[in-house]
């Protein structure tokens, strides 16, 4: 082997033990288990020979093939090994052909990913691949008068190898360009040119120059990988759906509770004589169109308002418009669940909370009801609500939530998963199990 040759490959080599420690994030999340794993691989392709008898010919083409396995490491390295096969040709004009060569190679090589090594992402589709190995390749090769790495009288130099083939040292450095088409499965095309120790490979020993090997594969690398499953549906996801009729009785008592617990002391303002007021035209149309948004929250499966401070104050703002003499011609009840639960059963839900509240309100309002338009509806999973209040949260990594579940096949598994990762997403989720009450909108 070359001085120049050895000392090229010694600074590969200890070039790529710093940038490897560069190139490393400084990041808890990323775990050993995703960024570690053993592969296997194989590819075909061209061959070529570069020898005393001329460069690269596409007319001289021949077959290689290969297989090989390894272990990626550290986010961006990876070590494998590889044991080729092929065969070799090779011609020039005026001077002589080489008729063929058949080899046998085997090499152990190191690889690094320059897109990662500067910027880690867990799934990549792409990857750029600088490579170079150090290994051993057994031939023959033959001319018409001349046979090396054969055994008998005839051949011109037996070699020591495995019936009698010539051994030498390779050098193999390449790129390899790698489309990852499923986390365990890639595509990949590599093109490689081996420095050979020897000036025999040709069968033409001129003494000039040692022989070169070049190859173009199209492989298929299966690895070994842990991946990340879809989070099947927990308890906090919302797949009961209960039957209306059945608890609207409940429904009824729950809301008329909490009216009469809001209401217990207060006292109506005396309502002036009409002959000692007189309302302002534009201030009775104000009056009258004013649209008053009300949220009421509930459990998650559930179509019962939750007892709580906060919906007995919103409820007694309804009976303060009632009991101040306000106009009302329309109420709309519009119901919501929250979207980590199954999109049917979800959707039922939120119809039932937005009738079980309409009912209630109806009854309620008694013979004042009459002539007043109801409208309830269900909108189902509120995914719109759920990117909003993401958007408008204090999470770290909302961006990043955001776009992966946008971007997934199932996001309401995606979601799940990603709730089991950042448990501050259930806050979110409760605010969206609701019933919005709109009153002359």
């Amino acid at each position: 082997m070359s001085k120049i040759t050895f000392k090229s490959l010694l600074f590969v080599v200890l070039a790529i033990i710093p940038m490897t420690f560069f190139g490393q994030e400084n990041n808890d999340t990323q775990k050993k288990a995703k960024t570690n794993y053993w592969f296997i691989d194989a590819d075909a392709g061209g061959a070529f020979l570069a020898g005393d008898n001329g460069n690269l010919k596409f007319n001289r083409m021949r077959f290689n093939g290969r297989v090989g396995g390894g272990y990626a490491f550290a986010k961006c390295l990876t070590a494998y090994g590889k044991v080729g096969f092929g065969t070799l040709s090779a011609t020039k004009e005026n001077f002589f052909t080489t008729d063929m060569v058949s080899y046998v190679s085997y090499d152990l090589n190191v690889s690094i990913d320059l897109i990662n090594l500067f910027k880690y992402k867990e799934g990549r589709t792409l990857a750029i691949k600088p490579h170079v190995g150090i290994g051993q390749m057994q031939f023959q090769a033959r001319t018409g008068n001349a046979h090396y790495g054969y055994l008998g009288s005839w051949a011109t130099e037996e070699g020591k190898g495995f019936g009698g083939r010539k051994i030498a040292m390779e050098v193999p450095m390449g790129l390899e360009i790698e489309c990852n088409v499923s986390p365990r499965v890639a595509l990949y095309f590599d093109l490689t040119t081996a420095y050979i120790d020897s000036d025999k490979l040709d069968a033409v020993p001129a003494g000039k120059h040692k022989d070169w090997v070049s190859t173009g594969n199209f492989g298929l690398r299966y690895k070994f990988r842990k991946v990340n499953k879809p989070a099947e549906p927990v308890a906090a996801a919302e797949p009961a759906v209960l039957d209306c009729e059945a608890c609207k009785d409940a429904i009824q008592q729950a809301v008329k509770d909490a009216v009469e617990e809001a209401l217990k002391d207060y006292q109506p303002a005396p309502v002036a004589a009409p002959a000692e007021e007189k309302a302002d035209e534009a201030e009775v149309l104000e009056r009258y169109f004013e649209e008053k948004d009300i949220h009421l929250s509930f459990k998650v499966g559930k179509a019962e308002v939750e007892n709580t401070k906060a919906n007995k104050d919103q409820v007694k703002e309804v009976s303060d418009e009632m009991e101040a003499g306000r106009e009302i011609h329309t109420i709309k009840t519009i119901g919501y669940a929250s979207p980590e639960g199954n999109e049917k059963q979800n959707q039922t839900l939120s119809e039932n909370r937005a009738k079980a509240t309409a009912d209630y309100i109806q009854k309620e309002l008694g013979d004042k009801a009459e002539g007043i338009q109801f409208d309830a509806k269900g909108m189902g999973s509120d995914w719109d609500g759920f990117f909003k209040a993401l958007d408008e949260s204090n999470i770290a990594k909302k961006a990043e939530i955001a776009e992966t579940i946008k971007n997934a096949d199932d996001q309401t598994a995606a979601l799940n998963q990603m709730k089991a990762k950042y448990p501050e997403l259930n806050s979110l989720l409760n605010s969206l199990r609701r019933t919005q009450v709109y009153i002359n909108k």
